[in-house]
């Protein structure tokens, strides 16, 4: 899942995609403050299913971050764990853990 933390009222854009889905190419969408975006689950671990994201935000797109890959199955189940990404005004940050809080994976990078 992605939530967008930006503050101030920012909008979030994102594009994702899915691999091993050709068929599966997501539009361009936005996510207002403090909205989630959650991808659907078809795993298949044999193929290894990756998602991967291009987010972004301000007036001109100038802040960004591309093929930031947000999901890869693993050979074997993840119990227990989650993947969760919040853009936040000074990067990305995730967790995979329920019991453990966020943490800045990448500042944001500027055109």
């Amino acid at each position: 899942m992605i939530t967008n933390q930006l503050g101030g009222g920012q909008v979030l854009g994102y594009k994702c995609s899915n691999w091993l889905s050709q068929n599966w190419r997501g539009g361009l969408s936005t996510l207002n403050q403090n909205r989630t975006w959650e991808f659907a689950d078809v795993t298949n671990r044999r193929e290894r299913t990756r998602y991967e994201c291009d987010l972004w935000f301000g007036a001109r797109k100038e802040f960004h971050f591309d093929e930031l890959e947000i999901y890869r199955a693993a050979a074997n189940p993840r119990c227990n764990q989650i993947r969760q990404w919040a853009a936040r005004p000074d990067g990305i940050w995730f967790r995979r853990d329920h019991d453990k809080p966020l943490g800045l994976v990448r500042p944001w990078k500027k055109r």
